[in-house]
């Protein structure tokens, strides 16, 4: 599992907390996070409608549907461990983040601003390849070591279009913009759950570090 990193954004610190949705294990490096750090702020790589999606499960768990893409992806997963809907990284965030009393936002597009972007940058002949190319993916096989390789190989096979690719480029944007705004000096520690495979493009998306 690769080390939490933090970053110095405008008076505050940010932990990265780069996490495999899905993997169980997942929660034990948030739980760690938070003893360690002792953040006033979480910030999660979901919407603000996933969040209250979470704490309706949270107050009335309820068998999550999966599409074919995430029955497959949860099957090559579970080499690595065992697999849980919702993604066991977000509900221990949202448990720590109670348990602390801290403020927890969502700073992955709303729905409107994703629908907005995807109808923007991804075209029609896109979508029709994209959703019949789901027998070559099964077939191919992944080759990753780690949970965080297979969520990098996953998400490089998955959104190989281009208009998919600019659109994942355009949320880690979103997301890097939003931690900028949250990161004003009023918290002084925060701690960013953020998907693996889009970690790094936050990263490099944040602006005023140092």
């Amino acid at each position: 599992m690769g080390e939490d990193r933090e970053v110095v954004l405008n008076g505050s610190t940010i932990r990265f907390v780069d996490v495999v949705r899905g993997l169980k294990s997942e929660a034990e490096k948030v739980a760690k996070a938070f003893a360690e750090f002792k953040p006033e702020l979480l910030a999660m790589s979901v919407s603000k409608e996933e969040i209250a999606g979470l704490r309706d499960y949270v107050k009335e768990p309820y068998e999550v549907e999966m599409s074919r893409y995430e029955e497959l992806y949860a099957k090559n997963l579970a080499k690595f461990g065992d697999v849980f809907l919702p993604p066991p990284c977000f509900l221990a965030g949202l448990e720590e983040a109670d348990k602390a009393g801290i403020e927890v936002v969502g700073i992955d597009m709303d729905d409107d601003t994703h629908t907005a972007a995807y109808c923007a940058l991804v075209t029609g002949s896109e979508l029709f390849r994209h959703t019949t190319r789901f027998n070559l993916l099964k077939l191919r096989g992944f080759k990753a070591e780690t949970p965080e390789q297979f969520a990098k190989e996953w998400d490089k096979r998955v959104n190989n279009l281009r208009g998919f690719r600019e659109l994942e480029a355009e949320r880690e944007k979103f997301m890097g913009k939003e931690l900028d705004r949250l990161s004003t000096g009023q918290k002084a520690r925060i701690v960013a759950i953020v998907d693996a495979e889009r970690a790094e493009g936050v990263r490099k998306a944040l602006k005023g570090t140092g």
